[in-house]
């Protein structure tokens, strides 16, 4: 649905899956991301105990494949248990680079000859790797059909036999790279902002003491009213957008502040511009969370799932994943850094998503009280 240029056509496709993001559907199936968040809040200790360190850039792509995983296919790749990637989410991270150059062929065709050059054999292995491994899933789970234990992303679809098997496949990458990949991109980057700014954490630890009388009783819907989390994740996004590229429009052939846009021109804005400019954010550079505790008028404009009929669709998951997330390793740990990664936001790399290198982390016990009762 993200690549249909036709409006009404990704119109129709968004109505096939709305119901399975909706809020009531998300709560239906929170136990199902409970249960992964909880298996790595207990992998964590146990990995900061056995190695001195968690990488947490892997772990939380460990984590949001898992549970995207479950919700998709109607079982996760057991990343978060084995504390290892899955081998068809590396073929994915690998193969984005080769999806961004084809990308750009739409925009600009004669690069389509010099594909053979722009596009390393791996990144092609890796993606040829990856949607074959998409078909296997995506069949087994139409096999599966209506037997399934739960309504997960696909039944509504398959129920209805709304798509056909190769509209699923390209759903299903779709789901896996913009619901799992851009939320671990968010928690990572959360947990560099909140170590480089020990007030963050002991504000975080407050708020969720005076909200929480145990570990167990965290929810969803009681995370999304926490002023202060929603604030610390608000600005991790504002900061660190998980896309940073604006979604296309072509031009109708219309001025755009004083200037001529000629028809079928290919524009966008740019997130990362948007939110760090000066004029929308003061200090835009400075992590400020305080700056979303004011009133409507003087917080800032963000776009991180874009507006409007394009706007992510799974904008309700990405926020139950990321506030369950957080406030139950904040409620359970403090961290800090294993080994200082210096400026690492500035170490990533941007192909169609974020690539993030290595960011060590050490997690500890805050008290008994606090802690996940395995």
């Amino acid at each position: 649905m993200a690549y249909e240029r036709d409006p009404e056509r990704h119109a129709s496709q968004v109505k096939m899956y709305q119901s399975a993001f909706r809020t009531q559907a998300l709560r239906d199936q929170e136990d199902v991301i409970h249960l992964h968040i909880d298996t790595l809040v207990k992998q964590l200790l146990r990995l900061s105990n056995a190695n001195g360190s968690v990488d947490m850039a892997r772990a939380a792509e460990w984590l949001t494949f898992d549970i995207i995983g479950d919700l998709t296919f109607g079982e996760s790749f057991g990343a978060v248990e084995k504390a290892q990637s899955h081998a068809w989410v590396d073929m994915l991270l690998n193969a984005l680079y080769g999806t961004t150059v084809m990308a750009m062929t739409k925009r600009a065709p004669i690069l389509q000859y010099l594909l053979p050059w722009l596009i390393p054999k791996s990144a092609l292995e890796s993606l040829a790797l990856h949607q074959q491994f998409t078909f296997e899933k995506v069949r087994r789970r139409i096999e599966i059909g209506d037997s399934n234990r739960r309504e997960d992303l696909f039944a509504h679809v398959i129920r209805n036999k709304l798509q056909t098997e190769e509209q699923m496949v390209q759903e299903a990458t779709l789901f896996l790279m913009a619901g799992a990949e851009t939320a671990a991109t968010t928690l990572t980057t959360a947990f560099y902002f909140i170590i480089r700014h020990p007030d963050v954490q002991q504000k975080l630890h407050t708020e969720l003491d005076k909200a929480f009388s145990s570990y167990e009783s965290i929810t969803g819907d009681a995370v999304a009213k926490l002023p202060y989390l929603n604030a610390v994740l608000e600005e991790t996004m504002r900061t660190f957008p998980p896309v940073p590229p604006g979604p296309p429009r072509v031009s109708p052939g219309e001025y755009v502040d004083g200037i001529y846009v000629p028809k079928g021109t290919y524009v966008s804005t740019d997130i990362m511009s948007l939110h760090r400019h000066p004029l929308n954010a003061p200090s835009p550079h400075t992590f400020d969370p305080e700056r979303w505790l004011k009133n409507d008028r003087e917080k800032p404009y963000t776009a991180p799932f874009s507006i409007g009929p394009r706007m992510c669709i799974g904008v309700n998951l990405a926020w139950l994943e990321m506030r369950v997330t957080l406030a139950k390793i904040a409620y359970a740990y403090d961290w800090k850094f294993a080994t200082d990664p210096g400026d690492w936001p500035n170490t990533c790399r941007l192909t169609q998503l974020w690539k993030k290198p290595a960011l060590k982390c050490l997690f500890s016990p805050r008290s008994t009280e606090h802690s996940h009762k395995a």
